[in-house]
């Protein structure tokens, strides 16, 4: 995943100077603030991104919270971006909104709550309690290329995205084309499958299906 500690100071700053007898506040990101690497993203041609998908999620102390609410402000109009249940911000803005001199976003909270903004980088499938392990692995390897490329001139910097992180799953295990069935170790909890030392892995099924999946980096 990139590497985005230095790009949440700026976010965090302006949130907390809010009125302190205020129940909310709201704090106006520009908008490139509020979605780093974006841009870059969807500028690589649609082929080259089709197997993996940048996920902003806005977090309260940490966790989703329902609170929380984003709104788009750019050329005098207003688009809510809605949330979903793990904080994710469900609609992304477009290149041109991205590119608009004024472009902005509105977030409003708790006044209590510190915010913070998580970049992940997610296989584009749905979670499932049997999934396709040759997907996997594709969108493994487009996600490494992709997110060096987005990443410009630190691409160097960008890690390998060389596992696929299941969270919220159980009783992973991994099938090949023989029926054989290897157990998928564990990381803090959740399955975890690394398509290179499992190559012959035909598909990926689960006691209890994940919540959401993750490309990651091993180790």
């Amino acid at each position: 995943m990139i590497v985005r500690r230095h790009l949440l100071a700026g976010l965090a700053a302006l949130m907390l100077c809010a009125p302190a007898h205020a129940a909310e506040r709201t704090a106006s990101v520009p908008l490139k603030k509020l979605f780093p690497y974006l841009e870059a993203y969807l500028s690589l041609p649609p082929a080259e991104r089709s197997r993996f998908v940048m996920a902003y999620r806005l977090l309260a102390a940490g966790k989703p919270d329902p609170s929380l609410r984003v709104v788009l402000v750019a050329g005098g109009q207003r688009t809510p971006l809605p949330l979903d249940g793990f904080g994710r911000i469900a609609r992304l803005p477009t290149v041109a909104q991205l590119r608009a001199p004024d472009a902005k976003a509105e977030v409003t909270g708790p006044q209590e709550r510190k915010f913070n903004l998580s970049l992940d980088i997610e296989p584009a499938m749905a979670p499932a309690a049997e999934m396709d392990a040759h997907a996997l692995a594709l969108a493994s390897q487009q996600a490494t290329v992709g997110a060096r490329k987005a990443a410009g001139v630190l691409g160097f910097a960008a890690p390998k995205l060389d596992r696929v992180v299941f969270e919220g799953a159980a009783g992973g295990e991994a099938v090949n084309g023989q029926g054989k069935a290897t157990a998928l170790p564990v990381d803090k909890g959740n399955p975890v499958f690394d398509p290179a030392k499992l190559p012959d892995a035909r598909t990926i099924r689960f006691s209890r299906g994940p919540r959401r999946l993750l490309l990651a980096k091993a180790g």
